[in-house]
């Protein structure tokens, strides 16, 4: 019997949607496009949706739940050019479990050749435009390389590089 649901990352998405997603996608599986466009709609869900009042905090900042009002939650995509603002550290790129804060500097190197991108505006830039690490790492070569061996990260402010796989153990 089939499962009505699929797993994705500890949540379920019922059938329907998950077929539907990944047909959207044109992956088939839960892939690197499906992940992108799960993680865009939560992010715009939650850039426009109030968010629920935090009945365990202890700060007394939060009052009576029915007259209390859920903070309005500030936009994800902060403009990166806005006067006296400094790199958006509180915003960056998901990469799995590791956050990749804007302005983090992404190089893969293959034959000696070495390819560079940047996280910008919550996305991962390169020369030819978005991409994911696993595309940045095999983008030369034959396409079987693991991104969190093949790539090194320098994170804002830092001038040491640091391969991906050793900044997700941190």
């Amino acid at each position: 019997m089939d499962h009505p649901d699929h797993p994705i990352g500890g949540m379920y998405l019922p059938s329907k949607v998950f077929c539907a997603l990944i047909e959207h996608t044109g992956e088939g599986y839960y892939g690197d496009k499906t992940e992108a466009a799960v993680s865009a709609l939560i992010q715009q869900w939650i850039a426009t949706t109030p968010a629920a009042p935090c009945p365990w905090r202890e700060d007394g900042e939060l009052t009576d739940s029915a007259t209390a009002e859920a903070p309005a939650t500030p936009p994800l995509a902060a403009p990166a050019s806005a006067p006296g603002s400094g790199p958006a550290t509180s915003r960056g790129y998901q990469w799995k479990q590791l956050f990749l804060p804007n302005g983090t500097e992404l190089r893969a190197i293959y034959g000696g050749r070495p390819l560079y991108a940047r996280v910008e505006d919550e996305q991962i830039l390169s020369d030819n435009g978005p991409t994911t690490p696993s595309r940045l790492a095999n983008r030369q070569g034959c396409g079987t390389r693991n991104a969190w061996q093949a790539i090194w990260l320098r994170l804002p402010g830092s001038t040491r590089w640091q391969r991906a796989a050793e900044c997700r153990q941190d």
